[in-house]
C-alpha cells in the first residue's frame, strides 16, 4: 500500500478532542491515514467517496482527514454542510503539516497543456520501474472502481475491508 505525507500527519489525540467540541459531526477519512486515525472514521475512502459520504450522510458537520484541496469540491457537492479539516500536528505544527500536498497543488490544467504541448518534464525509468508502477496504479484504480461508499466503525472493519494506512 502507498503513503501520503499529507495523510500521514492526521493525529489521534487532536482528533478525538475536535470530536468532543464537535459530537455530531461525522469523520471523514482517507484510507492512507494512520490506522489510530482511520479507527476512528465514519467513513473511510477515496476523495470521491467522501464527498458522495457529504453528499448523502443526513449530518451535518463533517470533520475531513484529506488533503484540504477537496473541500470546495466538497462545499459545492453538499452546500449548507458545514467542513472542519482534521487536525495535522497538534500543538507543535509545522509548513509540512497544513494537509496540503505541495505535489498535488502543482498540477492543473494549465501545466498539463504545457506538457502535452511541449512534451518537457518527461519521466524516464527502468523498465521493471515501470511495470511494478503500473501494477501499483491499475491496482489503485482497481480499488477505487470496484468500492462503494463504506461505513467504518472499528479497527476490525477496516482490516476486513482490505484498507488502511501503509
Amino acid at each position: 500500500q502507498g503513503s501520503c505525507i499529507v495523510h500521514d500527519e492526521f493525529k489521534t489525540e487532536e482528533l478525538i478532542a475536535l470530536k468532543k467540541l464537535h459530537p455530531n459531526a461525522k469523520v471523514l477519512v482517507h484510507p492512507e491515514s494512520p490506522a489510530a486515525v482511520v479507527a476512528l472514521a465514519d467513513v473511510v475512502g477515496s476523495t470521491t467517496q467522501i464527498i458522495k459520504a457529504a453528499q448523502t450522510m443526513d449530518a451535518s458537520t463533517f470533520i475531513v482527514a484529506t488533503d484540504k484541496g477537496i473541500f470546495h469540491k466538497m462545499k459545492a457537492a453538499a452546500p449548507g454542510k458545514h467542513f472542519i479539516e482534521a487536525p495535522t500536528a497538534g500543538n507543535s505544527a509545522t509548513c509540512k503539516s497544513c494537509a496540503q500536498c505541495p505535489w498535488m497543488a502543482m498540477n492543473g490544467l494549465a501545466n498539463l497543456a504545457h506538457v502535452l504541448r511541449t512534451g518537457t518534464n518527461e519521466i524516464r525509468v527502468d523498465r521493471e520501474v515501470g511495470k511494478r508502477a503500473k501494477r501499483a496504479i491499475d491496482r489503485m484504480l482497481d480499488f477505487a472502481k470496484g468500492r462503494d461508499l463504506t461505513t467504518i466503525n472499528s479497527p476490525g472493519a477496516v482490516r476486513s475491508q482490505g484498507i488502511g494506512p501503509a
